[in-house]
């Protein structure tokens, strides 16, 4: 009888004891992101100097990056460069996987922090940037729609984004990044629309299709360069122009689809298609101003 009771009572108490621990892992609060002025410390130190405004490499400018106000597409992308093309969700796993844990490390090894030829920082200020980014990347694969001044303050440039990820048939762990950004001036008619990939940068072709109509081929050639004189020099792009409206109304590329832009080609067997359908309808009757033959589209 003893026997049985204190059996009862210890399984009790095992059952108590589960119980809390799994209250207590639902409460505890998550790992606090890092301040956005540390991360915009981090990437003017370890980014900005190949991201600049005259040289955008991988059609990126990271000289004026605020972590506060950041598209949740820009960080994906910056995300998607640091650890060599890790999937949002594998690094998002990685906070309560230790072999998820251990593949992200290895793979920051040979991401895009010591591209500039600087000391990586110690692992905790990496994993706690990281962990950031992959917070700030949520809604990554929604259009993100901006007002940003230029340098002068008069004129307010139009921006949207989003990003789309083409898992690795390879690697459950890895994806192709792609975004797509569209910036617009309305009172001067000017913008373009722009297409960025990573990891790796890319040489050949890529054909674009606007609403499923015949598909325009551009060639992608050419190299990029880091900054601070690390010396580092890529074979092929990682962004490229799509469409262009300059101020004296000439324009070339794409029209601004209605529907859908579905890119191919780039890398064998990949297509990536991204959805216009949930883009704002004044967002879209603002960007027409801005692109060639916007209005031909079939509405």
């Amino acid at each position: 009888m003893r026997t049985a009771l204190h059996d009862a009572r210890g399984y009790q108490a095992a059952v108590l004891a589960a119980l809390a621990a799994v209250w207590l892992a639902a409460s505890a609060p998550a790992a606090e992101l890092m301040p956005p002025a540390q991360q915009n410390a981090l990437v003017r130190k370890y980014c900005a100097v190949c991201h600049t405004d005259a040289v955008m490499n991988g059609g990126l400018s990271l000289e004026h990056f605020d972590a506060a106000q950041a598209a949740p597409s820009l960080t994906a992308m910056m995300l998607s460069k640091l650890t060599g093309g890790m999937s949002l969700e594998t690094v998002k796993e990685a906070g309560a996987n230790s072999s998820v844990a251990a593949l992200l490390n290895k793979k920051m090894s040979s991401g895009a922090m010591g591209a500039a030829g600087i000391p990586v920082p110690d692992k905790a200020t990496i994993d706690a940037l990281v962990h950031s980014f992959a917070v700030e990347s949520a809604g990554a694969t929604e259009w993100a729609v901006d007002r940003i001044k230029d340098g002068t303050a008069k004129a307010s440039w139009l921006t949207a984004s989003t990003l789309r990820e083409i898992p690795s048939n390879k690697n459950r762990s890895d994806a192709r990044a792609y975004r797509l950004t569209l910036s617009c001036n309305p009172a001067a008619h000017e913008g373009f629309m722009q297409l960025a990939w990573s990891p790796i940068p890319r040489s050949g072709t890529l054909a674009a299709s606007a609403d499923g109509k015949v598909a325009i081929r551009y060639p992608v050639e050419g190299s990029e360069k880091m900054g601070n004189r690390s010396g580092v020099v890529t074979s092929g792009l990682a962004a490229l122009v799509l469409a262009e409206t300059k101020r004296d109304g000439t324009g070339t590329g794409l029209p601004l689809p209605a529907e859908s832009l579905i890119i191919s080609d780039l890398f064998e067997g990949e297509t990536v298609v991204f959805s216009f359908a949930n883009l704002p309808t004044p967002v879209r009757h603002e960007f027409d101003a801005c692109f060639p033959n916007a209005n031909a589209s079939d509405r």
